[in-house]
This record gives structure tokens, C-alpha cells and sequence, in this order.
């Protein structure tokens, strides 16, 4: 018996056992004509069943109820197939139809649909998220590749978007921040982000970097001096760096390395808003906005009595946290290329950057963090040999950088002189370089030499083998 005698035999049973699911059914005949249709593909259909019923899939798409059928693809293929169905009421199906045979001929095709509007919205609306993300990393592009270096910021990772919101929203609030982080994680940069936000931008925006003054001058630059103070002192005296950001903002970088006398000082400022210069017998009220930041653990320098406990709570009312480069992957190559077309504009060159180098700057740890990003890719450019930047370039760099950091002050010559260490030394280079590139001439574009010194080169090392054989 052909399936399709039993089903219009025994139609209504059929048909009852099919509205218990919760699933649509079709069943059409091998030429795509509808015999049956069950209540769950009726509910988004817009047509009655007896609309629907004995009209051809071809039909139904002229009517616009459909935009395609599996159906007949099923029949046309002579096999099973899966289509995502556009409904003539709106709504999206995902629909599979399979053909029946009897005799080897279709006789019906039977369509399961399931409703897949919903996910189709969620896919739509997790699209439209990603390029709204997209236009907002975009949009947090900080400073031009032809300002100063230290101008410059790229967001792409979702933990410095959220360092980004906090600098906006602590802006704002015109409160005593402190910036941590690891040396050369961009802590200037988000306190330039924090003063752009703040209610203060276009007034003075004093940084100092606490490191980098003597102790014995620092009181003097931060709070000025009257005249007579010490010999040498300017007469009539002079402002501190505090006085001169009167009304504005004061960045204290390094502010770990700040000598003990100067915290109590600087806690007078925090708390009262005073300052006393040097030589003076009288206060004075200024109004400015202290944004610190370091590189150290103060909580571990309070621990060790080198910060005043006092000063740690102070300082730490609003804190943001700048995550190392390794931890933020996403920002590694959008900044190497950023550096790369900036530092391409200085030296009037046209470098790129290979597939391998973006796995190689990628992989590595990048201890100096942006810092030091910034740093390899200006040696790249100026160094690496050819317009493309290898892996192994990038590679050679890596190992420059560390051998420095790991052999500093541990170099153990032997009796070996100095031509012989820089042979020996040469040697390894140029073997691995041949070894990574697969061929001469390669390893060559690589170094930045030509292939008869390569050539040359890799003889003689042979040679030196043999004898030593």
C-alpha cells in the first residue's frame, strides 16, 4: 500500500495525532501538492487550512505565503533538505523535509517545522550589540597618530572599556583618585581620561612624576619656597607646582616613591586644602584635585613602614585598576598597529606586519606592557629587514629584551675575546634564522643582509664542522 492511500484513509486520525504535537507538520505528495497540514504550522500561516490544503508549494509561494519550500527542494534533489522559511504573518521557521518513497518513487514529503522567530530576533539583536561595540571601540580611539606618542590610547578589550567608564564616571566627581598598575600599563593616559571627564578640563593640569625629583628638592617644587628660604632661592621666591594648578588638577605620579616628610605634607593638602612653601610661616588655601598613581603595592609598603597608613585610606576612596597587557590580549595587536603606522609616518617607511609576528606578539607576556610594545614595534620598523615584519623578527626582538633583563651583569667571557663572543654569537643568529625561515635567501630578507653573506656564512660554519669531526 502507498503511504499516501494510507494517509487519505485514514486522514483524521492522522491529523489528531498530529495536533498533539507541538511541532508544525506538512505532508505533501511527490509533486509538492499540501495534504496535510497540523494546527501548530497553522497558528503564524495567515491562511485557513482549507487554504491551504491541495494547493501546490509553487502556489503557495506566488501567494506569498512562503519564499521558499523545502518541499520541493526535497522532491527536485531527491533527498532530504533544511531551509530557514520566511512566513507571509512574519516570523521565521526552520523546516526539514523528507521524502517517503514507495517503488522507488516519492510518493509524500513530510515537513517538520520548528519556530525559530526568537533566536533569529536574539541573533539579529546580538548582531546589532557587536557592531554597536564595534562603533564604540571606535569611538574610544584616543588622540591621533600624528600627536605626540604619549597622546595616544587604543580600547579594544572589554576590561579597558570598563577602565574607560570608571575614568568617566570618577571625572565626574571631582574626588581624590589613585591610579595602579604595572609600570607601563598607560596609568598616564587614564589620568588624562579622568581629567577630560572632570569639571575642571581647561584648567591647570599639573603632573608631576615623584620618582624622578630629589628628595631634597621635592618640597620646594611642590609647594614653592619664600624668598631667602635657602641659598640659591629665586628672590622674591617662587610658586610650587601646587600653587600653579591652583583651581585645576595635580597628577602625582610614582606617588610610592614619595619620601615620608613630603606624605604628612601632602595629607595636609587632602584634608584641609592648605599648603605652606618653604621658608613660609603662614598657610595658604588652594583648591586643586589630586589624581595619584604607582606601580607598587602600597598596601605592602604601609605593611613595611615606608607609607603613612593614614594617607593609603585617603588616596584610596576611588581607586582604578589597570590590568597588564597579558591580560588583555584583545588590545596587543590593535596597538601594534597603531605604533606600527605611527612610527611607518616617522621614518617614511611602509613595514606590515606578517601573520606569524601578530601569533609572536600575541604569545609573548609583555612584562613592560604597552611600554615596552611600543618600544619593540620602533625597533621593528627601523631594524627588521624588507616591508614585512616576520615572526622570527619579532622573535629575535623578544630575546634581545630578555637576554638584557636575564644576563645583565652576568656575562661570563671566559677567555674568549670579544670578536670571538660577537662570531659565536653571529653564528646562532644566523643558524636560527635559516632554520626558522626554511631557506637562505629568506633568512636573509629577514636580517636585513644579502643571501651571498647568508650563503657564505652557513659554509663556513659547515666547514668548522667537518674539522671538528
Amino acid at each position: 500500500m502507498k503511504y499516501s492511500r494510507f494517509l487519505k484513509e485514514n486522514y483524521e486520525m492522522l491529523l489528531g495525532i498530529f495536533n498533539c504535537m507541538r511541532i508544525g507538520i506538512w505532508i505533501t505528495d511527490g509533486n509538492g501538492e499540501v495534504l496535510l497540514v497540523n494546527d501548530e504550522s497553522m497558528k503564524s500561516g495567515g491562511l485557513k487550512r482549507d487554504e491551504v490544503i491541495g494547493k501546490n508549494m509553487n502556489e503557495l509561494i506566488e501567494m506569498g505565503y512562503i519564499t521558499e519550500s523545502s518541499a520541493l527542494n526535497a522532491i527536485a534533489n531527491d533527498r532530504e533538505e533544511l531551509i530557514i522559511e520566511e512566513m507571509g504573518e512574519g516570523g521565521c521557521c526552520l523546516t526539514t523535509s523528507v521524502p517517503l518513497k514507495c517503488q522507488g518513487k516519492i510518493d509524500l514529503v513530510i515537513c517538520i517545522e520548528r519556530d525559530i522567530s526568537e533566536v533569529v530576533n536574539l541573533r539579529n539583536a546580538l548582531q546589532e550589540q557587536k557592531e554597536i561595540a564595534a562603533k564604540i571601540r571606535e569611538s574610544l580611539y584616543k588622540g591621533n597618530i600624528d600627536d605626540d606618542e604619549d597622546e595616544d590610547m587604543i580600547i579594544s578589550s572589554y576590561k579597558m572599556i570598563r577602565v574607560e567608564e570608571s575614568a568617566r564616571r570618577i571625572g565626574s566627581l571631582d574626588a581624590t583618585t589613585i591610579i595602579l598598575g604595572e609600570s607601563g600599563t598607560g596609568k598616564e593616559m587614564v589620568s588624562d581620561m579622568i581629567y577630560k571627564y572632570s569639571k575642571r578640563v581647561g584648567k591647570p593640569f599639573i603632573k608631576v612624576n615623584c620618582a624622578a625629583i630629589p628628595e631634597s628638592l621635592i618640597e620646594s617644587e611642590l609647594f614653592g619656597y619664600e624668598d631667602g628660604a635657602f641659598t640659591g632661592a629665586k628672590s622674591g621666591g617662587a610658586k610650587g607646582m601646587f600653587e600653579e594648578a591652583d583651581g585645576g588638577t595635580v597628577f602625582l605620579d610614582e606617588i610610592g616613591e614619595l619620601p615620608l616628610s613630603m606624605q604628612s605634607k601632602l595629607l595636609r593638602v587632602l584634608e584641609n586644602g592648605e599648603i605652606r612653601r618653604v621658608g613660609g610661616t603662614e598657610s595658604k588655601s588652594i583648591d586643586v584635585r589630586i589624581i595619584a598613581a604607582t606601580n607598587r603595592n602600597l598596601k605592602k609598603e604601609v605593611e613595611a613602614g615606608r607609607f603613612r597608613d593614614d594617607l593609603y585610606y585617603r588616596l584610596m576612596v576611588l581607586p582604578v585598576v589597570i590590568p597588564p597587557l597579558r591580560e588583555r590580549k584583545e588590545d596587543i595587536i590593535p596597538l601594534a598597529k597603531m605604533f606600527l603606522t605611527k612610527f611607518n609616518n616617522k621614518y617614511r617607511l611602509k613595514k606590515e606586519l606578517t601573520e606569524s609576528a601578530v601569533k609572536e606578539l600575541t604569545e609573548y607576556r609583555w612584562p613592560g606592557n604597552v611600554r615596552e610594545l611600543k618600544n619593540m614595534m620602533e625597533r621593528l620598523v627601523v631594524n627588521a629587514g624588507g616591508e614585512e615584519i616576520s615572526g622570527f623578527q619579532v622573535k629575535l626582538s623578544i630575546m634581545g629584551i630578555q637576554e638584557s633583563a636575564d644576563n645583565a651583569g652576568n656575562i661570563h667571557i671566559g677567555n674568549a675575546t670579544l670578536a670571538e663572543i660577537m662570531e659565536n654569537y653571529e653564528k646562532q643568529i644566523i643558524t636560527e634564522a635559516v632554520k626558522e625561515c626554511g631557506t637562505m635567501s629568506a633568512a636573509a630578507v629577514v636580517l636585513g643582509v644579502n643571501k651571498s653573506t647568508i650563503s657564505r656564512k652557513i659554509k663556513s660554519y659547515e666547514q668548522e664542522m667537518l674539522k671538528e669531526q
